[in-house]
């Protein structure tokens, strides 16, 4: 039978939410390796042992609220169950590199939940210019190796090195509240190791 096995807490103030709940609950909530603010949430239950395991994550909208995870044999399996039910997929399978595989629903009552596949062979694909996550909606019609704002839809032209790394930081700054200077440095960090800038 499925359980929850993880859940996601959004915040505003990413250090604000981390000091309120490690001081009401004991919660260790510790900085996620990688460009992304996500801290990783230890619970522990009344006997000290170690329980459901969380996230905390910048909040992207203001109705984002609390997504528990579900763990399922095949996320994929889950996502037709999902649909046949009457229930709406509305962030598509997307992997997380070496843990596994998420997707985020809701059912019929209008409850947003999480499916969750554990999969240590998981693998991003991201677009080879910006290293944007590919999905459905985000991979390019003309070459599947880049994304739609790398690679012009009507041309299939290529943006040059200096548009993508612009539209790189307008996005670390706009999705991942980041300050012009971070979303600078995590620019020229990140692009020098995609494929297409490879020198």
């Amino acid at each position: 039978m499925s359980t929850i096995t993880h859940f996601i807490l959004p915040a505003d103030d990413m250090e604000r939410a981390k000091k309120f709940y490690t001081e009401l609950f004991d919660w260790k909530i510790e900085k996620f390796p990688g460009p992304i603010d996500y801290y990783a949430i230890t619970t522990t239950d009344i006997n000290g042992e170690e329980g459901l395991g969380g996230g905390l994550v910048k909040r992207d909208k203001p109705q984002d609220t609390i997504i528990n995870y579900v763990d399922v044999p095949s996320v994929d399996e889950y996502i037709t169950k999902v649909e046949k039910l009457g229930g709406k997929v509305v962030v598509p399978k997307m992997a997380i590199p070496g843990i596994g595989y998420a997707a985020v629903c809701i059912d019929t009552e209008n409850n947003t939940f999480g499916l969750w596949e554990c999969d240590e062979d998981a693998k991003m694909n991201q677009c080879e210019s910006c290293g944007m996550p590919l999905v459905e909606n985000t991979t390019s019609k003309f070459d599947d190796k880049y994304c739609i704002h790398c690679q012009n839809q009507q041309s299939g032209e290529l943006g040059t090195k200096e548009q993508v790394r612009e539209g790189s930081i307008r996005a670390a700054m706009q999705f991942m509240s980041k300050t012009r200077e971070e979303a600078e440095k995590m620019a020229d960090e990140m692009m020098p190791k995609l494929p297409r800038w490879r020198e």
